[in-house]
């Protein structure tokens, strides 16, 4: 999925569910920045030079060495499912102890692990997770690292996540093939439209505990959404409607401002001198506020925190694999 969903649409459905728009706002900027989250930044702390580093949660170089993948497809895109699950059967009928699918057990894990987090970094736990959990819809059938499991067609390309099927996975309102399938005709309204629901009623299972009342049914959400993504599909190698979509999802959450990716992390530091003698990415906390209540590092700490989740729940299975995610 792309900022449409990650960012947007997440952000509408929060405050459907019953999130404050600030806090739906705070949900989807979460959920979109973890695609965003690429760069290694180290923070200069003047008053006694502690320098903090954060964890990336994406990286834009697929051809990165296979341990470096582990430690963010399979945590935050990719999550592993259930090898067996109808919507996984193949033509050639192969499985894979990795393979990404919808609704699974262990996205679920963390999404409920992150509603029930009372810490500074819950909300920035919620839109990863959101993430994380939304992602088992796009990217089912795919496995978080280099196998040839993920090769469409004799596609050339390197075997890495989706890359063989480029954006197609993500795009709103589209329909593409996967040839590995049975069923290998993809609809991608009716598969981003059941992540939606499912989102909604997890978000709706926590809220109701605390008496928080629903600002939408998720029929009269799912209503808004589907007119929204525009009630037809589209096919080809073009992401058609684009534009058209955004004004649909502005006018459904006008207070959900435009996404900037770097907006968070300008409010909570600036260039530092260290920049300027060495190739790092360097900053320095700003002097006018507490860096630790800021956006970016909330968000940052919320990203070790997942990681560190669901690494222990990834054990097990790395283990089958001869895999020790703490060494790598």
């Amino acid at each position: 999925m792309d900022t449409e969903f990650h960012y947007y649409i997440t952000g509408i459905i929060a405050h459907a569910a019953g999130f404050s728009q600030k806090d739906a706002t705070r949900i989807a900027w979460a959920s979109e920045f973890t695609d965003e989250n690429d760069e290694v930044v180290r923070v200069q702390n003047r008053n006694n030079d502690e320098i903090y580093e954060n964890y990336i949660s994406q990286t834009m170089n697929i051809l990165k060495p296979k341990h470096t993948l582990m430690r963010i497809y399979p945590i935050f895109h990719f999550v592993p499912g259930e090898p067996n699950d109808p919507n996984a059967r193949r033509r050639d009928g192969k499985m894979h102890i990795l393979n990404t699918t919808p609704d699974n057990g262990l996205a679920g894990l963390l999404f409920d692990e992150a509603l029930n987090n009372s810490s500074e970094t819950r909300l920035y736990r919620i839109g990863i997770a959101t993430h994380a959990y939304a992602d088992t819809w796009a990217h089912q059938n795919f496995v978080g690292w280099y196998d040839y499991f993920n090769n469409i067609a004799l596609d050339p390309k390197p075997d890495i996540g989706h890359a063989d099927a480029e954006h197609h996975p993500d795009w709103i309102a589209h329909r593409w093939d996967d040839n590995r399938l049975v069923d290998g005709q993809v609809d991608n309204t009716r598969r981003f439209l059941q992540a939606a629901e499912c989102i909604y009623q997890r978000y709706r299972n926590h809220l109701q505990t605390k008496a928080i009342a629903a600002n939408l049914s998720w029929s009269e959400l799912q209503s808004d959404l589907y007119g929204a993504m525009g009630g037809t599909t589209y096919s080809g190698c073009k992401n058609i409607n684009e534009k058209i979509r955004l004004q649909a999802y502005k006018k459904l959450a006008p207070w959900l401002k435009n996404f900037n990716k770097n907006s968070w992390k300008q409010e909570a530091m600036q260039g530092s001198i260290l920049e300027l003698l060495t190739d790092n990415c360097w900053y320095a906390w700003r002097e006018d506020v507490d860096y630790e209540k800021t956006n970016w590092y909330c968000f940052q700490e919320a990203v070790k925190e997942h990681q560190a989740t669901a690494m222990k729940h990834l054990e097990p299975t790395f283990s089958q694999m001869g895999i020790d995610l703490h060494i790598v």
